[in-house]
């Protein structure tokens, strides 16, 4: 029994340090720290990054970005053996991957903390792993999901050496946040099933799985107008304030879709705020809602700054994942009144 529960206790540290990595991830990407260091695991060929540009060798710039150039060609080559043309081709003619690294001791530093925050997870997910084969007499699924997390941690890990290869393309910093989601949904699943939660039958059940469908929309829209962003920070000398006046149309939808959002969240919680097994993650949803929805219209309406773009991206996520443990209560609830 100690060890059930010193296996569910490990898997919310497990929750809470992921968390605070894509935080890290979030600001790193906000200070435009993602080349920090320019190879990977290492940085500038040390542990350590080096404190000052004297300790690095002549012609750095070029010999890293060489190194790039020729995984970025097998990377191309794979990729295209997998059917995904278009991005390879990416991979191999996007001019700013072949870019050279000039090397900034604090955005070394603040690339290096991200990655070994990064070891730390590996650690964390490996002891969830372990932990939750105490489980294994009385469900299989949770010691599969713990295989499943660390086999995801390890894809993580090497997206990330291809996000430091490709320099930053949009597209894989995207992929790797998004990586960073499903395991988020993963650990909570396996949280869930450890608790073996049985909750109250919710009222408007339905709207739990719209509501999902919702969020996972507006993530998807911001990951792209942070593509957007991205791409303005490298290839545009437009004033910061004029940004919001460039972004398409799914800027004005993940706009929008934030009030239908609130409405539908304000309806559910009507009707199931009397439910004291939900209230406290009903009252956390509110909270972290409205402090998310406030930081976009910041960023909307006072040229994107820095600081709310990790925090926004965070309580996004955040959200997400309350939402996902209600789902997933609401989906045991309905199979046990069926």
């Amino acid at each position: 029994m100690l060890i059930k529960k010193t296996a569910l206790n490990f898997n919310l540290y497990t929750l809470i340090a992921v968390y605070l990595l894509i935080l890290v991830g979030g600001i790193v990407r906000s200070m435009e720290a993602g080349m920090g260091c320019p190879d990977w695991p290492k940085c500038f060929g040390a542990y350590v990054p080096p404190m000052d540009d004297s300790n690095l060798p002549a012609g750095y710039e070029s010999y890293y970005q060489e190194a790039r150039i020729k995984k970025n060609v097998r990377l191309a080559s794979v990729l295209t053996s997998l059917g995904f043309s278009q991005l390879s081709d990416k991979v191999l003619n996007d001019p700013m991957i072949a870019s050279e690294t000039k090397f900034d001791v604090s955005k070394a530093w603040v690339e290096y903390i991200n990655r070994l925050i990064g070891v730390v997870i590996g650690l964390f997910i490996i002891g969830n792993m372990v932990l939750a084969f105490a489980y294994r007499k009385t469900s299989l699924t949770i010691p599969i999901v713990g295989v499943v997390s660390f086999l995801l941690v390890l894809i993580q890990g090497w997206v990330g050496s291809l996000v430091v290869s490709t320099n930053l393309l949009p597209g894989f910093i995207s992929f790797h946040m998004l990586l960073a989601m499903l395991l988020v949904m993963l650990l909570l699943y396996q949280r869930y099933s450890m608790q073996g939660s049985k909750k109250a039958r919710l009222n408007q059940q339905w709207i739990v799985a719209f509501l999902l469908m919702l969020f996972v929309t507006q993530i998807f829209l911001g990951i792209s107008i942070r593509e957007d962003v991205d791409i303005l920070k490298a290839t545009s000398d437009l004033s910061r304030s004029l940004w919001v006046d460039t972004f398409d149309w799914n800027f004005y939808v993940h706009r929008s879709g934030s009030i239908l959002l609130v409405a539908l969240l304000g309806y559910f919680i009507f009707f199931n705020f009397q439910k004291a097994s939900i209230r406290p993650v009903l009252v956390s949803l509110v909270g972290i809602v409205c402090v998310e929805i406030l930081l976009g219209a910041i960023m909307s309406y006072f040229a994107i700054p820095r600081f709310a773009q990790p925090l926004h991206l965070l309580l996004a996520l955040l959200s997400f994942g309350l939402l996902f443990y209600l789902f997933l209560g609401s989906q045991s609830n309905s199979n046990k009144a069926s």
